[in-house]
Parts: structure tokens; C-alpha cells; sequence
């Protein structure tokens, strides 16, 4: 099987805290094409103790992701890296992460404590310059100079190789970047002995179960994840010989709470434990205590930090979109009968409701615990002595005590499944779907035989925020970015295209970065600069 490597481009390598790094992942394979092995990445910024302060999974797709990171005013100055990987990569025997070195700067704290590097460097505007004189007529703006608040309009020309891009327009200052690190893609070769599996379907979680009684057998027990919300996630799996259990996740939600229990009659006797997720090994990461901020560059840093501030006040009017997944069916939706309850006469309790509105159902006890079964007792007969397999926003619930009770009237729906039902490796003698009004029933619902944790979960999808001036009437909101525009995953093919933006109220040199990789597997920079007055 091929090999991965990544390549990680950002919006800039120096940050102050409170401003946002976006970032662009390019997942490639030997030849620097778009890998399609891996569905899933993994970024992190690791401070120079080698410790990880931020840690993030990014879906790809066609080996493309994006993301970004609010930087907090907890992290102190200094220098940092930036890691990518999959874990497909952590097979690598050499570069199994890509590294790429970033500053952050924390105008709050006192005492800076770093060297100043005295060798020549250029800064932001000699560098973009010389290569803006190189690509000035590749990239096309309306106008040269602008006024605040101003529409611009950026043209990208259709003779631009096909390929995929991002796009970022962010002020120019006096504070030096660092170089940009071109992530080689050399010695990429696998190790004789796999020990990281691909997430080549979606997202793998690993565990293991163990017995709470000696010379237990831990085999072929079924263990159930649910991620409980809007949008839930069930899985079931079953454990091999030593009680180890694999989940794929392969629909996309934005919550991380999940719950893990056994799916069996003595599952009291039994204790579910979930695994690490691997990551590299970062003994050979090399930090510098260097840098080329200094203190000429004191009145730069107070000027940005003020304008971080501004924005950060007003950060609720403007707020960047969240874009929900379009999978929102569940596994059973084309076989259910669902019965919405305000189409009927409401009873006070949920058992009442069964009895009344649900006619397929009826309570019986299972090993001594109140179950639904299928009022339909061929089933119950025929295939297995099992009741239904009940789940509540998500969530499996198996002893009816915790719903007897409950408040109909915070229920939305109740759906039924009134056949046997094969999910994964467990036969469900049906399904009872259950949808409360607030999708929050696992947060007063208690049962020790349930593992809650949270797992690391993909960044959604964005759409980030961009104002827009074209309207008459006053807009009093200050408008104090340095980033004016970031655009990840852009597509172009041969057609130009448009893409308008909105000037702030910052004025100076602004730089204009296209940026991306062709088809034909070839690194692309485009950058032209522009002048606010």
C-alpha cells in the first residue's frame, strides 16, 4: 500500500495571542498527488518543551482539509511547531508528521525571554514585494489602492493551471515572518510491522473491555457507541479473544460526548476502557530559542494587539457559520414507522404513551428488567428471546425504569422498527427510536454501567465570517481585521472567477496570497499587494 505525507500551509507563521491561525492540509502521496488513503488528519502545536498545546482532527476529503485555531492568551512567547500527520503516516519509518515552525507572541506577558536573531532578515514587505514583482500580472484587483471599507474585487484568470487552492488577504506589518517550510516528501517507506491502522473509512476509535471477574471469557461480547444529538451516531461492535473492540465512525457530527456500553445480560460484570489515540514521536523535534522579534518591532505588536482586542469584543456580531453535515438519516429510517406526538392525544408518561399510541410494543421483563418487545410475539419466538434495542436521542437504554416515568410531553417522536434487525454483528429483535424535544436526555440520564467520555472529533466545516458595506445604512461595528479574507479548498479549472472582499478599517500594504497545488502535482504562489489609505 502507498505511503502519506502532509503538506501544511497557513495564513502566517507569527501570531499574537488572541488572533486565529487558519490552516490548509494537503494529504499526498509519493508522487505529491492527493493521497486517497486517509479520510482523517491530525494538526497540533507542540510548545518547545516538546509538550502538545492544541490538538485537532480534520476530515479530508480527496486528500484535501482545512482548519483553523484561535490562539489563547495562556500560551506564553515563544517558538512552536506546527505537526500534521495520519495515522497511516505513523507507520512511516522516517517523517511520519510534517513539521513547520510558527511564533507566537503574548503582548501580556512581562518578560519576553528570547534571543534576538541579528542576522540579516527582510521582512514581510521586502519579501512579499519581490515576489509580488515576479506574479503582478497573473493575479488581477480592480483597483491599486483603496478606502476603508471599500468592495474589492479580485480576479483569478481562467489560464491558471487546474488544481486545488486557498486564499488569504492579510495586512502586511513590520514583524518578521518566518521562512515558509516546504515539507519534502523523502524516505517514505513503511515499516515491515503495521501497527497503525488507515482511518480509510472515517474515524477509528479503539478499546478494549475487562472483567471484574477472574477467568472471565472477554470474546465475541457486543459493545455499542452512541454519540448522542440532533445527528446521532450508533455503532455496535463485538470484541475479539483478548476483549478488544474497533469502531469506524463514519458520519460527521460536531459533538465529542460519547457513550460506550456492553450490549449483553451480565454487562455489570465487565469495564470498558478506550485507548490512546497514537501520535508521533516527537523526541527528535529541534526548537529554536531564537527569533527575529525584536524590540524595534514593540510598536507593530501594540498596534495589532489593539485591533485583536477590538475584534475580540465584538466577536458575537461576528461570528463564522458553521456549515451541518447533509447525513442526517439514520441507519433504520427507510424501514421505521414514526409516530410525531403532538399528532396525538398526549399522555402524561411515556409507558402510558406505549400503551396507548405505540400498539407495536408491550413491557415485558428481560432477566428481571423491564424491556420492550414487539407486541408481534412471531418474533419473539422465531428469532430470539431478546427485547427491542431502545435508544433514546441516540443513546441505548437498557432498563425501561429510567423512561417508565418520564414526561411524555418532552417527547418529539417515537419511532419502531417492528422486525428483527441486523446491525453490525448483533441481531436487534427491532428498534425504538426515541426523539426528545431538547436532544438532551443523556444529560440527566445515569447508569454505571455506561462509559462517558469525550472523544477527539473532526472540526466542522466553516464558512467564515466576511462583512459586507454595500447597504446605505450606517454600520457603527468597528472593523479592525488583519486577516481580510481566508478561503480554504477552492477548485479552480480553467474558468476565472471573481471573489469579492471588503476592506477594513486598517489602513498600509496589504498582500493578496494564491496559493496551492496543481493537478499535475506541482507547488503554485501566486501573491499581488494592494494599498489602503
Amino acid at each position: 500500500m502507498s505511503t502519506e505525507s502532509m503538506l501544511v500551509k497557513t495564513n502566517t507563521t507569527v501570531l499574537l495571542t488572541g488572533e486565529t491561525l487558519y490552516y490548509q492540509l494537503y494529504c499526498l502521496n509519493k508522487s505529491t498527488i492527493l493521497s486517497d488513503i486517509s479520510e482523517m488528519a491530525y494538526i497540533e502545536i507542540i510548545n518547545n518543551q516538546k509538550e502538545s498545546v492544541f490538538k485537532n482532527k480534520v476530515r479530508l476529503k480527496n486528500g484535501l482539509g482545512s482548519g483553523d485555531y484561535f490562539i489563547p492568551t495562556t500560551l506564553p512567547t515563544g517558538n512552536y511547531k506546527i505537526i500534521a500527520y495520519t495515522s497511516w503516516m505513523l507507520n512511516n519509518t522516517q517523517n511520519n508528521f510534517s513539521e513547520t515552525d510558527i511564533t507566537i507572541i503574548n503582548p501580556f506577558q512581562e518578560n519576553i525571554n528570547m534571543i534576538v536573531d541579528n542576522a540579516d532578515k527582510k521582512s514581510n514587505n521586502d519579501a512579499d514585494e519581490t515576489k509580488n514583482s515576479i506574479n503582478k500580472t497573473i493575479l488581477g484587483i480592480n483597483k491599486e489602492k483603496y478606502s476603508k471599507r471599500e468592495k474589492a474585487s479580485l480576479i483569478i484568470p481562467k489560464t491558471l493551471e487546474s488544481g486545488n487552492y486557498f486564499l488569504s488577504i492579510r495586512k502586511i506589518d513590520s514583524i518578521p515572518a518566518l521562512s515558509d517550510n516546504k515539507n519534502g516528501t523523502i524516505n517514505l517507506y513503511l515499516k515491515q510491522d503495521l501497527t497503525v491502522l488507515p482511518e480509510t473509512r472515517g474515524e477509528i476509535v479503539t478499546g478494549h473491555i475487562s472483567s471484574k471477574i477472574a477467568n472471565s471469557d472477554l470474546s465475541y461480547k457486543i459493545v455499542t457507541l452512541s454519540i448522542p444529538g440532533k445527528n446521532f451516531i450508533f455503532k455496535t461492535t463485538k470484541t475479539d479473544r483478548n476483549g478488544k473492540f474497533i469502531f469506524i465512525i463514519d458520519k460527521q457530527t460536531n459533538t465529542s460526548d460519547s457513550y460506550f456500553q456492553l450490549s449483553e445480560s451480565d454487562r455489570e460484570n465487565y469495564s470498558i476502557t478506550i485507548d490512546k489515540e497514537p501520535s508521533p514521536d516527537l523526541s527528535n523535534l529541534v526548537f529554536s530559542n531564537r527569533t527575529t522579534i525584536s524590540s524595534k518591532n514593540l510598536k507593530a505588536i501594540q498596534e495589532r494587539s489593539l485591533a485583536t482586542q477590538i475584534e475580540n469584543v465584538y466577536f458575537s456580531q461576528k461570528k463564522d457559520s458553521i456549515i451541518e453535515s447533509t447525513d442526517t438519516a439514520v441507519f433504520f429510517e427507510s424501514i421505521e414507522k414514526k409516530y410525531n406526538l403532538d399528532d396525538f392525544d398526549r399522555f402524561r408518561t411515556f409507558k402510558e404513551t406505549i400503551i396507548e399510541i405505540v400498539t407495536e410494543l408491550s413491557f415485558k421483563d428481560y432477566n428481571q428488567v423491564p424491556s420492550l418487545y414487539l407486541a408481534d410475539t412471531r418474533y419473539n419466538v422465531i428469532q430470539t428471546s431478546e427485547p427491542c434495542v431502545v435508544l433514546v436521542d441516540g443513546l441505548q437504554i437498557q432498563d425501561m425504569n429510567a423512561l417508565y416515568n418520564y414526561n411524555a410531553y418532552q417527547i418529539q417522536s417515537i419511532s419502531v422498527v417492528s422486525a428483527p434487525y441486523y446491525y453490525g454483528p448483533k441481531l436487534f429483535n427491532g428498534i425504538v427510536s426515541i426523539i426528545t424535544k431538547n436532544k438532551d436526555f443523556a444529560t440527566i440520564y445515569s447508569d454505571k454501567n455506561i462509559l462517558k467520555t469525550t472523544i477527539l472529533r473532526p472540526e466542522p466545516t466553516k464558512l467564515y465570517y466576511t462583512p459586507k458595506y454595500e447597504s446605505n445604512t450606517a454600520n457603527r461595528i468597528p472593523d479592525y481585521r488583519y486577516q481580510l479574507l481566508w478561503k480554504p479548498n477552492i477548485r479552480l479549472q480553467n474558468t476565472e472567477i471573481i471573489v469579492p472582499f471588503y476592506i477594513s478599517d486598517i489602513s498600509g500594504n496589504f498582500q493578496i496570497i494564491l496559493e496551492g497545488l496543481s493537478d499535475k502535482g506541482d507547488l503554485i504562489h501566486l501573491d499581488k499587494i494592494f494599498k489602503v489609505e
